[in-house]
């Protein structure tokens, strides 16, 4: 297949099921034609199907690449080719095709200089590319048509093989059933935690409202959702903490009976869901930022940091890329944030000491940098692999701030409880996909399919 442009000779794209391989390996003789570095790869991988799923696509797609180039005249022979490209990983990780002669010396022959593989994959399905160049000075451009056919939701492995080096740690289902503690049978709701959901205002009455219902449904003991009068929880479980708003949000003098509260019960806080921007309320978020509980800083409250910066005690904080550009300050745009999201979650990490969860399709979950020993700086970063364009609705974000203070709430530290709030958001969301499709789901299809999710990682629990 031509890419439709002078410099490619060929292009060949493959689509593999991941367990549709592994009926293959078990037949006679097909374990043989891999390369020993291709197995050892994959054993040591601790995702053997995955890798080897990868191998045999990147043989398929090389082969439709290379043999549509060197047909006819050696069609006779193409067959073998396909078991004689191999998959092999650089240093850095990224994925090379490993070519034997005398196959080697015919694309030369026939003008190749240059093999260019992208392996991408999603939860179910490993996809490769290939292009074949006329000239090593295009490889930008080369790269640049691979990246064009990674489809949504699929994450290059060349790109996680660097972030594992990088230190970064991939969110998937088996690493979710590991992270899930199982409850005791004998358990009562005080184990389980309180949550304290502040946010809401006259004009933004759903966003604090989805927060709460998803601390509850996460599996929070018990949930507060404080705001003001006129909004009432989603779910009669959830108790309610009334405050006054006569201005139509709330301002610095509902401090004191929110600060009796975190007292006398001692609740995760989630806090920013849909309260406004007023100057008042900016006042009272910036208090509540200081007090000793786990807290999760969303939306609003977020805004309120981004005004006058502190550092809020024990809090994770939760932005998109807009967000994150007021985080950072110094002239970061939206854009800035999704051309190195990497840097910029690093950046907000530290700049605030939190927990930083950047939003976005694969969301990253980073830890501020720490000091050991006086010489190494040490930090942990998360990549999630589930959720899909589906998600991007309003009350998505909102959902996700109550589930990472459920998690809080039932014990887990703030790295793994805004981890696993954010794999168990994004497979709920795909499982609302699955069901409602990404066009006609909302954040409360999200709500709705968390018992699924929680049953699906039980199973991959069990297994």
């Amino acid at each position: 297949m031509s890419c439709g442009v002078d410099f490619c000779l060929g292009l060949g794209i493959d689509l593999l099921e991941k367990k549709r391989l592994a009926g293959w390996l078990c037949r006679p003789g097909i374990r043989r034609r891999f390369s020993a570095a291709e197995i050892a790869f994959a054993e040591n991988s601790g995702r053997p199907e995955e890798a080897m799923a990868a191998a045999f696509a990147a043989k398929e797609a090389f082969y439709k690449a290379a043999g549509a180039l060197l047909s006819p005249e050696y069609a006779d022979e193409l067959p073998a080719m396909f078991w004689q490209a191999h998959l092999r990983r650089l240093p850095d990780g990224r994925p090379e095709i490993d070519l034997q002669e005398p196959w080697a010396g015919r694309l030369r022959a026939a003008g190749v200089q240059r093999i260019l593989i992208s392996i991408s994959h999603d939860r179910e399905q490993v996809l490769a590319a290939v292009i074949l160049l006329a000239a090593t000075e295009h490889t930008a451009e080369g790269l640049k048509i691979l990246h064009s056919m990674l489809p949504a939701g699929f994450l290059p492995l060349m790109e996680q093989a660097e972030q594992f080096q990088s230190g970064m740690q991939r969110l998937d289902l088996a690493w979710a059933a590991q992270c899930l503690p199982l409850r005791p049978a004998a358990s009562h709701k005080g184990n389980f935690g309180r949550v304290l959901v502040v946010g809401g205002s006259n004009q933004y009455v759903g966003a604090v409202q989805l927060a709460a219902e998803a601390a509850l449904r996460a599996g929070a003991g018990l949930v507060t959702l404080a705001a003001p009068w006129l909004i009432t929880p989603l779910s009669p479980e959830i108790m309610r903490l009334p405050l006054a708003a006569p201005a139509g949000y709330l301002a610095a003098d509902r401090l004191p009976a929110l600060q009796n509260f975190l007292t006398s019960n001692n609740p995760v806080l989630a806090l920013g869901m849909g309260l406004g921007r007023a100057a008042e309320t900016c006042v009272l978020v910036r208090s509540l930022m200081q007090t000793e509980q786990p807290k999760v800083i969303d939306a609003d409250g977020l805004f309120a940091l981004a005004e006058q910066p502190l550092l809020p005690l024990n809090a994770v904080l939760t932005p998109h890329s807009g967000e994150m550009a007021r985080l950072l300050g110094d002239n970061w745009t939206a854009a800035d944030v999704e051309n190195d999201r990497l840097a910029a979650v690093q950046l907000c990490a530290d700049k605030y000491q939190a927990v930083t969860v950047l939003k976005g399709q694969h969301t990253l979950i980073c830890t501020p940098a720490v000091s050991v020993d006086n010489k190494i700086n040490r930090r942990q970063i998360f990549v999630n692999t589930s959720g899909n364009p589906g998600m991007a609705t309003g009350g998505s974000g909102d959902v996700l701030a109550g589930m990472i203070a459920s998690w809080l709430a039932q014990g887990l530290p703030a790295w793994q409880a805004a981890s696993f709030g954010v794999y168990l958001h994004g497979l709920a969301g795909d499982l609302a996909s699955a069901a409602k499709s990404q066009y006609a789901m909302t954040a409360l299809d999200i709500l709705n399919f968390l018992p699924q999710a929680y049953l699906r990682i039980l199973e991959e629990k069990e297994a």
